[in-house]
C-alpha cells in the first residue's frame, strides 16, 4: 500500500501535513500536542460523474430556472400589493403624501423618478473582493476575458455587478435627493403611544432580534424629550430617533389601532431630513437613529453607504472618548449612558469589520485604541453573554484578516507569506471556535439533515447559533479563498507540487464552508423570520461565488455536480420566500440574486461543455 501523504488530522482539516523526518509527528499535530495517526482507510478514486447526460440535464435545469424566474417577474409586476408595499431596506425615497404637490414642481422630481426606477445591482458589499485566480481579480475587465475564455461565451456578469469603483457605493438614491429632503417641512411626530408600543415590541422576549442598539430606560427618556413641546429646538436628534423607531413597524405585530398610517420609507425620509439639519453632530440619540435606519432588522444591510458608516464610526468614537473623560459620579443615568455607549461601540466594531472585509479596506475601528472589554462566555455557560449579531472576538479575527490579507501591503505578499498568514488566521479562527459554548459552537460541515432546533434550547441560543454559524463560514471563506492569489508571479507556469497541494487544501476548506452556508440558510429560513431576506443577501452571494470560481478553474471536478446542485437548490429556496413577507426593494434584490446565481450556473455549464469537448478532442 503506498504511503499516505497526510496524517488523519491534517487530512480531515485539509491542511498541509509537514513531516520533517519519518517516525515523528507532523508539524501541526506536534504544535497542537495531539496524536499523529495514519489509521484511515485508503480512498478509491472516483470516476468523473460529469457525463454528457449529466451536463445536458444541468443545462435543461438552468433553462427551467430561467423560465421560472421570468414567470415570477410577470406575476410580481401583475401584483399591485407587492409594488405598493413600503420598503424599509431600500434607499428609494418616496415622497411623503402631503409634500407631493411641492416636490412635483421642484427640480428634485427628476432625481426621485430616476432613483426609484434604477435596476438594482449586487454591490461589492454582497460579493466581496476576494475572488482571484493566480492573482487576477475575477470581478474585473481582465476577469471578464478570462471567464469568456473558459466558457467560450460572452459573460454578462456586468449586468449584475459593477466592476468599477462606484459599485462600492451603490444605493437607490444620491446625496442630492437626501439634501433636498432636509429643506422640506417636517411632519408631525407619530402618536406617542404608537412609539411606546414599538419600544415594547422591541424589548419583547420573543422578538427575533440580535441588535442591541437600545437601552430601555434611555430610549424612554429620549421619547419623552422628543414629545416635549418646550424643548423642540434641542430635541431634534430625539425626534430623529422616534422616526427611526417607527420605521421598524414591519418587524412587529402591532394592534391595528396603533398603526401610524405613515409608510416606512416616509419615516426614514423624516429621520434623515432631521439628521441633515443636525449636521450629524455626535449624540447618543443621533447615533441610535442612524443605526436603526441604516441597519433595518439586522446589521447586514447590503445597501448601506460606506460614507455613512464613516460617520457612525466617528460618532461612536467621539461619544466613547467624551464619556471616558467624564469623572465617575453617582448619577445612575449617566453611568447607564456610559455603559450603553460601550455596548454601541461593540456593535459598531462588528459592523466595521463586516464592511472592511467586504470592501477590502482597512477597518476604521481597531482594538488597539479602545479599552473595551469583549466578554467571553464563562465555563459551563450554554450561550454568549451578549446580544450582538456576532461575537466581537470573532471580529478580532476578521480585523487581523483585513490587515494581513486585504490591506494595500498585502498586495505585495509572496506566495509563502500568503500561505503563512492563511494558516495563522485559520489557527486563530479555530481557537475562537473552541471557545464558544458547545451548544452553539459552529462547525465546518453542515449535513443536509442538520437542524438548528437544538432540543429545548432557548430562542436566544438558536439565534446565536444561526449568527455564529453563518459568520464562521463567511470568515472561513474570506480567509481561505485568498489562497487563489498564489501563483501571480508566474501566471504561465504550473504551481510547484508542494504549493499546489497546500493551495488545494485551502480551496477545499472554502468550498466546504460555501456548501454548508447554502445548506444552513435553507434549514434556518423559518427561524430567521422576517430577517431571512437580509441573511440571504449577505451570505449567499459569497458562497455562490466561491463555488462558481472553482467550477471555472476545475470544470471536470468530481465534486462539481454536488456544488451545482447546491446552487440550484439555493435558487429554489430563495424563490420559496413568500412575496408578502418582503418589501418591494427586498423582492427586487432577491430576484436579482436568483438571476445572478442562475447566470453563474449557465457559465459553469458552458465551461463544462467546453472542457468535455476539449477532452474528447485530445482522446
Amino acid at each position: 500500500m503506498p504511503p499516505r501523504k497526510a496524517c488523519d488530522t491534517c487530512f480531515r482539516r485539509k491542511i498541509q501535513c509537514v513531516i520533517l523526518s519519518p517516525g515523528i509527528p507532523c508539524d501541526w499535530c506536534s504544535n497542537q500536542k495531539i496524536p499523529c495517526t495514519f489509521t484511515r482507510k485508503p480512498q478509491k478514486k472516483k470516476r468523473n460523474a460529469l457525463t454528457p447526460d449529466v451536463v445536458s440535464a444541468l443545462t435543461r435545469r438552468v433553462e427551467q430556472l430561467e423560465n421560472d424566474l421570468a414567470r415570477r417577474d410577470v406575476e410580481q409586476l401583475a401584483s399591485p400589493s407587492t409594488e405598493q408595499k413600503p420598503s424599509p431596506n431600500s434607499q428609494t425615497q418616496r415622497t411623503p403624501s402631503h409634500l407631493e404637490s411641492q416636490v412635483a414642481d421642484s427640480p428634485t422630481e427628476d432625481v426621485f423618478s430616476k432613483s426609484a426606477s434604477r435596476t438594482p445591482r449586487l454591490s461589492h458589499q454582497q460579493l466581496g473582493r476576494n475572488w482571484y485566480f493566480r492573482g487576477m481579480q475575477i470581478l474585473s475587465r481582465k476577469g471578464q476575458d478570462w471567464i469568456e475564455a473558459k466558457t467560450g461565451q460572452g459573460s454578462p456578469l456586468e449586468d449584475y455587478v459593477t466592476f468599477e469603483a462606484q459599485g462600492d457605493r451603490y444605493t437607490y438614491t444620491n446625496s442630492q435627493a437626501e439634501h433636498d429632503l432636509s429643506a422640506l417641512p417636517a411632519r408631525e411626530l407619530p402618536e406617542k403611544r404608537a412609539t411606546l408600543a414599538i419600544i415594547d415590541a422591541f424589548f419583547d422576549s420573543t422578538a427575533d432580534l440580535c441588535f442591541p442598539v437600545l437601552d430601555r430606560a434611555l430610549i424612554n427618556a429620549t421619547v419623552d424629550q422628543a414629545y416635549c413641546p418646550s424643548s423642540a429646538a434641542q430635541s431634534l436628534p430625539a425626534q430623529a430617533c422616534v422616526w427611526a423607531l417607527n420605521s421598524w413597524t414591519r418587524f412587529f405585530s402591532l394592534p391595528a389601532g396603533l398603526l401610524t398610517g405613515v409608510g416606512v420609507e416616509a419615516c426614514i425620509d423624516e429621520c434623515k431630513s432631521i439628521l441633515e439639519k443636525c449636521r450629524s453632530e455626535p449624540s447618543l440619540e443621533a447615533l441610535q437613529a442612524i443605526l436603526l435606519v441604516e441597519y433595518q432588522g439586522i446589521p447586514l444591510n447590503v445597501q448601506s453607504d460606506p460614507s455613512m458608516h464613516a460617520i457612525v464610526s466617528h460618532m461612536v468614537c467621539e461619544l466613547l472618548d467624551s464619556h471616558q473623560q467624564e469623572a465617575c459620579c453617582e448619577d445612575a443615568m449617566k453611568d447607564r449612558k456610559r455603559q450603553h455607549v460601550d455596548n454601541l461601540f461593540g456593535l459598531c466594531y462588528i459592523l466595521d469589520k463586516n464592511i472592511a472585509l467586504r470592501l477590502g479596506r482597512l477597518p476604521l475601528l481597531t482594538e488597539e485604541y479602545y479599552d473595551v472589554n469583549f466578554r467571553s462566555a464563562a465555563p459551563g455557560l450554554t450561550e454568549l453573554p451578549h446580544d450582538y449579531p456576532s461575537d466581537p472576538k470573532l471580529n478580532l479575527v476578521k480585523e487581523r484578516t483585513c490587515r494581513l490579507l486585504y490591506s494595500p501591503k498585502a498586495a505585495k505578499l509572496s506566495d509563502g507569506e500568503i500561505l503563512q498568514y492563511i494558516r495563522q488566521l485559520d489557527q486563530e479562527l479555530e481557537q475562537w471556535r473552541l471557545s464558544v459554548p458547545r451548544l452553539i459552537r459552529p462547525r465546518l460541515s453542515i449535513p443536509p439533515d442538520f437542524s438548528p432546533l437544538i432540543g429545548e434550547s432557548s430562542r436566544r441560543q438558536k439565534k446565536q447559533l444561526i449568527n455564529l454559524q453563518l459568520d464562521y463560514h463567511y470568515t472561513m471563506i474570506a480567509i481561505h479563498a485568498m489562497v487563489r492569489k498564489c501563483g501571480a508571479a508566474n501566471e504561465e507556469m504550473e504551481l510547484p507540487e508542494d504549493l499546489h497541494s497546500v493551495v488545494h487544501s485551502s480551496v477545499d476548506i472554502s468550498l466546504e464552508a460555501s456548501r454548508s452556508t447554502l445548506t444552513f440558510l435553507g434549514l434556518s429560513l423559518r427561524l430567521l423570520g422576517r430577517g431571512a431576506s437580509q441573511y440571504i443577501q449577505w451570505y449567499a452571494p459569497v458562497a455562490a461565488m466561491a463555488l462558481f470560481v472553482n467550477g471555472l478553474v476545475h470544470p471536470l471536478s468530481d465534486s462539481l455536480q454536488t456544488d451545482l446542485g447546491a446552487l440550484i437548490q439555493a435558487v429554489g429556496i430563495f424563490q420559496s420566500i413568500p412575496l408578502d413577507t418582503l418589501s418591494s426593494a427586498e423582492a427586487r434584490q432577491i430576484e436579482k440574486l436568483s438571476k445572478f446565481i442562475v447566470e453563474l450556473l449557465r457559465l459553469v455549464s458552458s465551461a463544462i461543455w467546453k472542457a468535455k469537448h476539449c477532452e474528447m478532442d485530445v482522446d
